[in-house]
């Protein structure tokens, strides 16, 4: 049965049943505490074990960090909306504190290109990758990467745009005309151009690996059992590397290619949608229910993979809840004084 309070069914003829709004807001309460809490046990982890202080490491922490803002930020404006709707009051957020939105959208789709482009360093300068990926580098990166994708978001704040609608029921900013252009162009431009340089570093990623794994083969041939070899021994070298990062090579392919394939195939879907179907239920899942909630299932998956994954870092997260679990423990069993 429809929810007959809802203005949205009056006033924009949402075809939604009223339940489905709840549906949403229980979804993205549920997904955005769970993303949180893995995430930050993730970066806490990084953090604190001295091991994990590596370049694709702290690429990953600032891709979980932003990513974590992004729908952070996102679910906390949807759930004001949302609740101040559903309880006949007048919300204290509109959709113009959702514009910081640009800032960590854009810094999570590049955090992707940078986890690719380290790798690709790190297999085509093997000997060279530690020296060339100091601390200090990787922070200016990070840093650099910040203040670019702050560029888009203070022309997104200073700059009004006509076009945005509020939809208090579903918690959602609803861009038509001039604002959905901007949108198209500040965010959807960026993030196919992330995508296609994601998956072009990782093809090279792949194709490079190969390349040096069938070298070592033939030159190991060609040394024959001479171990004291130079040649030998700098392929001995190279092979180890290569063997320390096959995994994760392996795993950012498919894992990042296929984030960003997903993201290819959202992104014509939502523009080709709007301007060739005119059902107004597929308009209205699309924009009240898919979109907005896939940011929360897609930063979930990438939790997953990177933070139980990896036994790099699965390992000492799970130290790290033992060694809480052990102190509740012992701090419910000590002697009150």
């Amino acid at each position: 049965m429809d929810y007959s309070g809802s203005g949205l069914d009056q006033d924009r003829g949402s075809v939604l049943p009223g339940y489905v709004a709840y549906l949403s807001l229980l979804f993205k309460m549920i997904a955005t505490t769970v993303n949180l809490l893995l995430s930050g046990w993730v970066v806490y982890t990084i953090k604190t074990t001295r091991s994990l202080h590596k370049p694709h490491n702290l690429f990953l922490a600032n891709l979980l960090v932003s990513g974590v803002m992004f729908t952070g930020v996102g679910s906390l404006i949807t759930s004001t909306m949302m609740i101040s709707y559903q309880l006949g009051v007048e919300s204290p957020i509109s959709c113009y504190p959702s514009k910081i939105q640009v800032l960590f959208f854009i810094v999570y789709q590049i955090s992707f290109v940078m986890i690719a482009a380290d790798k690709v360093v790190a297999i085509r300068f093997p000997f060279k990758h530690r020296r060339m990926m100091t601390p200090r580098v990787v922070a200016a990166v990070i840093c650099v990467v910040w203040l670019l994708a702050a560029i888009p978001a203070i022309y997104v704040f200073i700059n009004d745009v006509d076009g945005v609608t509020e939809v208090p029921e579903f918690g959602i900013c609803l861009f038509e005309g001039n604002g959905f252009t901007e949108l198209v162009l500040l965010v959807f431009a960026p993030l196919f151009l992330a995508s296609i340089l994601t998956i072009s570093l990782n093809v090279f990623l792949a194709i490079k690996a190969y390349q040096v794994h069938k070298q070592i083969e033939e030159e190991t041939k060609l040394s024959g059992h001479n171990s004291q070899s130079e040649n030998l021994k700098t392929l001995k070298k190279k092979q180890q590397n290569i063997r320390q990062n096959r995994k994760l090579i392996m795993t950012l392919l498919v894992v990042i290619s296929s984030h960003v394939l997903i993201n290819l195939f959202f992104t014509p879907l939502l523009i080709l949608g709007r301007l060739l179907i005119t059902s107004q239920g597929y308009q209205d899942f699309l924009n009240y229910i898919f979109f907005p909630n896939n940011p929360l299932v897609t930063q979930f998956f990438d939790v997953l993979v990177y933070g139980m994954y990896f036994k790099q870092v699965r390992e000492p997260m799970m130290r790290n809840v033992k060694r809480c679990l052990k102190m509740n423990k012992f701090n419910s069993v000590a002697p009150k004084m």
